[in-house]
């Protein structure tokens, strides 16, 4: 005797399948629009972090060299990457659930820019000014260099350089009419690279100078970067806004930094004002510092 046909168990295959279908997609939507917003939010967090670091690293630099304080040793430490968790092969990432891990590069260069004062009659002094430099390894957000150098904190992406901390340079007009210009030439000295996702620790101790402080009275002084094309734009960014400060310090008459030499120079010509006998009051606070990079432990077992 026949059965009768049923229908009851290919009605359950059909609606596990549909389901399935229904959480694939669900899936595959999360991994299109969440996960890629996650971890831009994560990068974008992390690069607000490397500012403060960056701008916290000025702040204790300025206060070693304020205090005095020869032989203290200052240590900051941050993260290279976002650390988020991926999963993946020894070649690939293929992040399913979580978005994948940044990275990025932190190196310390005792060259690449140098600080000439220029004045009349005297023999220029040359200051290798060095640099702490980081650069990111964005998967989800546009990626960014935070350059510190001679106290001025600039930041690099596909848009150009902007001065993010201005540098230490002052310009301000006395009640006689003469002009006092106050420089703080800091250079970094160290060599390394360290790149990855985890934790390094930037070690910084100050030395003594191997310039004299100057404070002296002068006709006319310039200030002058060489570097390459991209330090020498950053710095003509930068003695702009010097420029822009000493007009709020009723100094008027000062000319636009001119870049010159290729792109490889940028000079800011500080003088008297029409006035004769006028003096530029030169004050110059050296402060030399040796730069070290380690590898710190993000996990203690």
């Amino acid at each position: 005797m026949l059965l009768p046909l049923r229908d009851d168990a290919l009605s359950e295959v059909v609606g596990f399948v549909l389901i399935l279908g229904v959480i694939v997609v669900a899936l595959s939507l999360y991994q299109v629009y969440g996960v890629p917003a996650a971890g831009r939010e994560n990068e974008i967090a992390h690069m607000n972090q490397v500012k403060d670091r960056f701008v916290d690293y000025k702040i204790a630099l300025d206060s070693l060299w304020v205090n005095n304080r020869t032989g203290v040793l200052l240590s900051t430490a941050f993260d290279l990457g976002t650390g988020a968790p991926a999963t993946g092969g020894t070649a690939f990432a293929f992040p399913i659930l979580t978005p994948a891990g940044s990275g990025g590069t932190v190196s310390v260069n005792s060259g690449g820019a140098s600080l000439t004062i220029e004045r009349a009659g005297k023999d220029p002094v040359i200051i290798p000014l060095g640099n702490l430099t980081y650069r990111s390894s964005n998967r989800y957000w546009v990626d960014q260099t935070w350059t510190y150098q001679m106290g001025a904190v600039f930041l690099s992406q596909e848009g150009g350089t902007t001065v993010r901390v201005g540098p230490s340079i002052a310009i301000a007009k006395t009640k006689d009419d003469n002009i006092t210009l106050t420089v703080a030439p800091i250079s970094l000295e160290g060599s390394g690279t360290i790149a990855g996702s985890g934790p390094v620790r930037v070690e910084t101790r100050m030395r003594r100078s191997d310039q004299p402080i100057l404070d002296v009275a002068c006709d006319q002084v310039n200030l002058t970067v060489t570097g390459d094309t991209a330090t020498v734009r950053a710095w003509e960014r930068a003695f702009g806004e010097v420029r822009q400060r000493a007009k709020d310090e009723s100094v008027t008459w000062l000319l636009k930094p001119e870049v010159s030499a290729g792109s490889k120079k940028v000079t800011l010509t500080v003088k008297p004002g029409p006035e004769e006998n006028k003096k530029v009051f030169l004050s110059m606070y050296p402060a030399n510092y040796t730069v070290t990079i380690h590898n710190a432990a993000s996990l203690v077992e």
